[in-house]
């Protein structure tokens, strides 16, 4: 593909750099080790003639999983370089194991453990020198660079705008657009196409000119340009289209959550673990809890409403009790305000510091829920806000949670229901397990006490 040319040769200067960061560090981790006054723990002499027996190993371990993991695959997509060096770190983790276990077979020879650990320590660091320096080496190269490829746009779509703003960003797809043009206008397309060499066709089509697609390819298979056809899905989507192949038959995926099989065992994992260290580590607070909600007032300790949850499934949601009982008896079903009359004393203090919501960690170990997620709604209210709000429904993609996006952003209680869902939508969307662990960090300074909390 022509928009990744540029990538996939970039790819062979980041192996080279990865290889070198990897010998130099292998050589530093020895003469740290055995030059440095500080870690002499023993008298023993080694050779560094030993270690760099090591070194087809080594390269071999690294580069076996690196190309194994893609991590030189060709990628349009342009990565943060926090999220580049992360992956990076990932696969040094695993292929600095591999490495380990096979130098013990493989080698009669015992090495240094003390060296092994600073190599492991310092790789990530120098890493990140490497590929800067060949980030700085692109840059430089795309800035003298005059051979540019052409390329033009035809359709009305609605990514015209963002396809044209990538081209005049992205100076690593190397591409200088010469113009644009409407389905109607084949007749000049053609005629530019005949008189300038264009390396790329989009075909961004609107509405109205999807019916029209195969008429302009037809028009277009007589030329060797690229085409990439951007095809319409609406004015608005909510999460980013996802391409499929069922049966070698291609399909769009439009409201497919970033959280799968790997991803779901991991946050399983840590919500079985979290949770039973948190229910274990504030027991006391827990009991406390049940002693005043007790006798505070008449009624149960716990309170337990249904919700809907994953995949619109429903369950009950556990609380201790911060109403009194039967307090819907005449309001009906309608969201808590501020002084309510429905709310118990206690149950007011309860509220505002959220400590209703721990046995919430109880539908958590039983699967209900996860530790971080949309907040669960009520069934009546779902109905009344499906209807109302674009994408509402999209939230049940993922378990609700205790925690979430929206809560440490300040949209809980009574505030913007829209920009709740804005929120919610964009934690499927980006779902990672570090984004999980940033939201359960901030959440006891800007999600657990809040003032529309009632």
């Amino acid at each position: 593909m022509l928009l990744s040319r540029h990538s996939e040769k970039l790819n062979i200067f980041k192996a080279i750099s990865d290889l070198l960061c990897i010998s130099i560090s292998w050589i530093l981790a020895f003469i740290i080790r055995f030059n440095v006054d500080l870690l002499k723990v023993l008298e023993d002499k080694e050779s560094l003639i030993n270690y760099l027996r090591l070194w087809p190993l080594l390269i071999f371990s690294y580069l076996f999983i690196f190309i194994a993991t893609h991590v030189y695959s060709r990628n349009i997509e342009k990565k943060k370089i926090w999220d580049e060096n992360f992956e990076i770190i990932k696969k040094h983790t695993i292929a600095f194991f591999i490495f380990v276990t096979l130098s013990y077979f493989l080698y009669q020879h015992r090495f240094s453990r003390l060296t092994l650990l600073i190599f492991f320590i310092i790789l990530p660091l120098v890493f990140p020198i490497g590929r800067s320096f060949v980030r700085k080496f692109n840059r430089i190269y795309l800035k003298y660079n005059q051979k540019k490829k052409q390329a033009i746009i035809i359709g009305n779509g609605p990514q015209v705008l963002k396809i044209k703003e990538a081209i005049s960003i992205r100076s690593d797809w190397n591409l200088d657009l010469i113009s644009c043009h409407t389905f109607t206008e084949v007749d000049v397309v053609s005629k530019i196409l005949k008189r300038n060499d264009i390396s790329l066709v989009f075909i961004i089509p609107s509405a109205e000119e999807t019916a029209h697609v195969n008429e302009i390819y037809e028009h277009l298979d007589k030329n060797l340009s690229e085409i990439l056809l951007i095809p319409y899905l609406g004015e608005r989507i909510f999460f980013e289209p996802k391409s499929i192949k069922i049966e070698g038959i291609l399909s769009i995926a439009l409201n497919s959550s970033s959280l799968h099989n790997s991803g779901r065992f991991a946050k399983r994992f840590f919500d079985i673990i979290f949770s039973l260290s948190f229910l274990i580590f504030f027991s006391p607070i827990y009991l406390l809890c049940i002693i005043l909600v007790k006798i505070s007032s008449t009624g149960p300790v716990f309170f337990k409403q249904e919700r809907m949850g994953l995949d619109g499934k429903m369950f009950y949601c556990y609380k201790f009790r911060g109403m009194y009982v039967d307090a819907e008896e005449k309001s009906g079903p309608v969201w808590a305000k501020a002084n309510d009359s429905r709310t118990t004393p206690f149950g007011k203090w309860l509220r505002k510091t959220s400590l209703d919501e721990i046995p919430q960690f109880i539908n958590v170990l039983k699967g209900d829920m996860s530790v971080v997620g949309p907040r669960p709604e009520r069934p009546v209210f779902v109905e009344n806000f499906k209807t109302q709000i674009p994408g509402y429904m999209l939230r049940h993609k993922v378990k609700a949670g205790i925690t979430g996006w929206a809560q440490i952003n300040g949209w809980r209680g009574n505030t913007s229901l829209e920009k709740r869902i804005e929120c919610d939508l964009w934690y499927i969307q980006n779902w990672s397990m570090w984004l999980d662990l940033k939201i359960v960090f901030l959440t006891p300074f800007k999600g657990l006490i809040h003032p529309n909390a009632y």
